[in-house]
C-alpha cells in the first residue's frame, strides 16, 4: 500500500525484554491504476500524508496512477491497481505481519459495474496470494491480504482490476480516492499489535478524469440530384 508504518509496541520495562522498536517499511504499496478506454494519459506520482495509530510522524501513501485526463459522459473505464515489493521486514521482536488491507473509495459520478473486482491471475507472491480478495460494497473497493509475511521476508500484494462506468454529466470530475490501510503485527509477548493509517487530509484524491460531453455525430451530407 503505502509507505506507512506498522504497529510499533509501546515502551515497556527492559527486564521484559519486549520489543518497542516496528515500522511498517514492510508494508509499502506502489500502486499503478491502469484504464483502459479511449487512450491512456501519463502516469503521476502521487503521494499523500497519512495518520497512523503507531509508527513514526511521517507516513505516506505512495502511488503511481494513470487514468484518462478527460472521458466522455456513459463509459465503462477499466481500473488495474498494481503494487510494488515491500522491501525486506526485519524488526527486533517481529513473528510476523498479517491482515494487510487497503481501501478505495468509487468517485461520486462513477458507478461501480458489478462483479468487476478480481485479483489479476499471475501477480502477487505467493505469500501472501493465498486466501487474498479483492471486493467491493458499498464502501468502495478492498483488497486484503490475511496471510501472514514472517519477520526477514518481503511480499508483493496482488494486483487488482475493477469497472466503473461514469455517470456524471460534463463538466464534472470523477475523483478515485485512497480511503484506508491497515496491518497487524504478531510481536514477542504483546501478540497482535494493530496499526491503523488514514489519510491526513480528505478528499485523499490518486487520480482524477473530467467529465466530456458525448462525440458529437457527424451528419451525412444531402446530396441533390441535378436535372
Amino acid at each position: 500500500m503505502s509507505s506507512c508504518a506498522a504497529p510499533r509496541p509501546r515502551p515497556v520495562p527492559r527486564r521484559a525484554r519486549r520489543s518497542a522498536r516496528w515500522s511498517c517499511s514492510g508494508a509499502v504499496l506502489v500502486a499503478a491504476v491502469l484504464v483502459s478506454s479511449a487512450g491512456f494519459a501519463e502516469p503521476a506520482q502521487v503521494k499523500l500524508p497519512m495518520t497512523c495509530s503507531r509508527g513514526p510522524d511521517a507516513q505516506w501513501f505512495s502511488a503511481v496512477v494513470t487514468m484518462p485526463a478527460a472521458q466522455q459522459a456513459g463509459a465503462t473505464v477499466a481500473v488495474r491497481i498494481d503494487s510494488t515489493f515491500s522491501g525486506t521486514i526485519k524488526h527486533f521482536g517481529l513473528h510476523y505481519i498479517h491482515g494487510m488491507t487497503t481501501d478505495y473509495r468509487i468517485p461520486a459520478g462513477a458507478t461501480y459495474v458489478e462483479g468487476s473486482v478480481r485479483l489479476v491471475e499471475g501477480t502477487g507472491t505467493p505469500n501472501v496470494t493465498k486466501d487474498a480478495r479483492a471486493w467491493h460494497d458499498a464502501a468502495g473497493i478492498h483488497l486484503a491480504l490475511p496471510a501472514r509475511v514472517d519477520n526477514g521476508a518481503s511480499y508483493l500484494p496482488p494486483s487488482i482490476e475493477f469497472e466503473m462506468t461514469i455517470a456524471a454529466d460534463p463538466p464534472a470530475s470523477v475523483s478515485v480516492e485512497f480511503v484506508h490501510y491497515e496491518v497487524a503485527a504478531n510481536v514477542v509477548l504483546l501478540g497482535d499489535l494493530k496499526t491503523t493509517c488514514d489519510p491526513s487530509s480528505r478528499p485523499a484524491t490518486i487520480g482524477v478524469t473530467k467529465v466530456e460531453p458525448p462525440a458529437r455525430r457527424e451528419e451525412p451530407l444531402a446530396v441533390s440530384s441535378a436535372k
